[in-house]
């Protein structure tokens, strides 16, 4: 699963990570916009989950998960 398009907003929610990990896939995130992590995904899961990032914008989530986003991304 791959997300790219121009300005946008997306929510990583904790129930759709668990399920992406489960199903034994991964996500590249990469976008202009904001990047929204609820409270309870932890940076393991964003680990098993996120195979690269490119975040043009804002990510809106706890420090330690947004580092695990941070170290994601791709030059």
């Amino acid at each position: 699963m791959t997300n790219k398009v121009g300005f946008r907003a997306v929510r990583l929610s904790r129930r759709n990570l668990e399920k992406l990990r489960d199903d034994g896939k991964k996500t590249d995130i990469e976008l202009v916009g904001i990047v929204y992590a609820d409270e309870d995904v932890t940076p393991e899961l964003i680990e098993q989950t996120v195979s690269s990032t490119k975040i043009y914008g804002r990510i809106i989530a706890t420090p330690t998960v947004k580092q695990a986003l941070l170290s994601r991304e791709v030059a």
